[in-house]
């Protein structure tokens, strides 16, 4: 029987140091980020290279953001948004998820 990834990563987190499951934590965020700056780029029909023009971001860089393979800067983060026609917001937390 095949389990589903949910269920297959939320056993290997069980089983992770409170220390790496952080890290884990972090990349999922930073994941998500990506997505959604590849999903509002794709909605709005814009290639990697017409979003690139717009923000003067290389169109490599702008690659490997939405491949999760990149760091972007707070200030890269507002050029691509501005770009996009989106607006960063801070949001509440899940209160069961615990920060260190």
């Amino acid at each position: 029987m095949a389990r589903s990834y949910e269920v297959a990563a939320a056993s290997r987190l069980a089983r992770l140091s409170p220390a790496a499951g952080r890290q884990g934590r972090v990349f999922e965020e930073a994941y998500d980020v990506a997505v959604q700056l590849m999903e509002m780029r794709q909605r709005r029909g814009m290639t990697q290279l017409q979003l690139a023009e717009a923000t003067g971001i290389a169109q490599s860089e702008i690659s490997r953001i939405e491949r999760g393979g990149a760091n972007p800067t707070e200030k890269t983060i507002h050029r691509l948004a501005d770009a996009l026609g989106a607006e960063l917001k801070i949001v509440e937390r899940d209160p069961s998820v615990t920060v260190e």
